[in-house]
């Protein structure tokens, strides 16, 4: 038994040793073994495996060199990404993400976002070991058709996938702006046959706009469940048709976030719910409930209905700061 424990610390201990930071410069071209030797982004995400840190430091980065709007930055399983450093940082603590912003773009052609990287930040059925933190997300363009791929009209700052899987990163202090899709402009959580759990911490979502569902925020539970954890986030001035700072779907499965401590604010719905829309047909059989506590609303509106409003369904809130806010059916 001795014998047993000592080789698995032997083990643990070499994982350990065989993790590496890889640093990351913008223009840099160097094998990511320093802040001097530093490499890019796009290249610390291809060498990058489970357990290794990915520190960037302050500026803005592409999806792509080149005009491909179908490039996104992918996050291996297991990797944690930061940003927000200046460049001569020795730890993660003293890095300053608000005034060394680290900034990834799907701007890759012209001023207009017609040409926008459709994704800016791809996840697949990645583990809560999978940490961004620090980042401002900004760009994205969804705008695709339909008939094409998902992440063509989906997602267009985020498309979290757990397509047959389990997909939970944990996100934090990122910001998503002026990202524009047919749904879920800031991010989209898929759970199609599968669990999709994110943990989305102190993070805001500033003007982001869909055509259709969930301005900032679509969480989609097909045949799966979706129950991302939205903590100390702020919604601001997102559009949608439904659901302007959440949209949530449960179709034959489950869509249930829990939104604590949240804020929205000037939020506009075009049709139903300038805050959170819980959408569930009656032959769906599925559970479709956003579990709110503790969040404020102010200044946000919509042609019909109240900020939180379910065509089919219920929701279970508690702590609101306004006492306007009930289940207004469908």
């Amino acid at each position: 038994m001795k014998r047993v424990l000592i080789f698995t610390a032997l083990i643990l201990a070499i994982s350990q040793l065989s993790a590496q930071v890889i640093y990351v410069k913008k223009g840099a071209n160097g094998n990511g073994t320093s802040w001097d030797q530093a490499m890019g982004l796009q290249q610390a995400l291809l060498r990058a495996k489970a357990k290794d840190q990915i520190w960037v430091a302050s500026g803005k980065y592409f999806t792509a060199k080149d005009s491909d709007r179908t490039k996104s930055f992918v996050v291996p399983d297991g990797v944690m990404m930061f940003g927000g450093f200046a460049g001569y940082e020795k730890s993660v603590d003293q890095r300053d993400p608000i005034n060394n912003l680290t900034i990834l773009s799907g701007e890759i052609g012209q001023p207009s976002k017609d040409d926008n990287a459709y994704t800016i930040v791809y996840t697949k059925n990645a583990s809560s070991a999978t940490v961004v933190d620090g980042f401002v997300i900004m760009g994205g363009s969804a705008t695709g058709s339909a008939s094409q791929n998902p992440l063509h009209h989906k997602g267009a700052g985020w498309y979290n996938d757990a397509t047959n899987g389990t997909s939970s990163p944990s996100i934090r202090n990122c910001i998503f702006m002026d990202n524009i899709a047919r749904e879920g402009a800031g991010i989209y959580n898929y759970a199609s046959n599968g669990n999709c759990e994110p943990s989305i911490e102190n993070c805001k979502f500033i003007r982001n706009l869909s055509d259709l569902d969930g301005g900032a925020v679509f969480n989609d539970g097909n045949n799966g469940k979706c129950s991302p954890h939205f903590i100390n986030c702020f919604f601001e001035a997102n559009e949608a048709t439904y659901g302007a700072g959440m949209f949530n779907k449960a179709d034959y499965g489950n869509a249930q976030p829990l939104v604590k401590n949240c804020v929205f604010v000037a939020n506009v719905a075009y049709i139903r719910a300038s805050g959170v829309y819980n959408d569930r047909t009656a032959s769906s059989k599925g559970t479709c409930e956003a579990i709110m506590v503790g969040c404020r609303f102010e200044k946000n509106s919509s042609s019909v209905g109240n900020e939180i409003s379910s065509r089919v369904g219920s929701f279970n809130f508690s702590g609101m700061e306004n006492t306007n806010i009930k289940s207004s059916g469908y």
